[in-house]
């Protein structure tokens, strides 16, 4: 949920910023996307450190908990190669 708050908040940062630009300052061209994305990138990093890092821990829960059973596996894969070795 962490992560999908984080995401919301970034895009919003993203379309205020593009908002201001077409409308306020009447950037209407591709670059003023451009130049929203960057300059939302810059203040969403500025703004949001602690939801950036709760999201993160979140992220590395999700990674630790798949990476699990994947070690689970090679795990098994490696008494299987083991086992078929000492019978030789």
């Amino acid at each position: 949920m962490k992560v999908f708050l984080y995401w919301l908040a970034r895009l919003g940062v993203f379309l205020a910023v593009a908002g201001f630009l077409w409308f306020v300052v009447n950037w209407q061209d591709i670059i003023s996307v451009i130049a929203s994305f960057v300059v939302a990138w810059l203040l969403s990093y500025l703004l949001l450190p602690g939801m950036r890092r709760s999201a993160a821990a979140q992220m590395d829960g999700w990674i630790t908990r798949s990476q699990r059973g994947l070690d689970k596996a090679d795990d098994e894969e490696d008494a299987e190669v083991e086992g078929t070795t000492e019978q030789q």
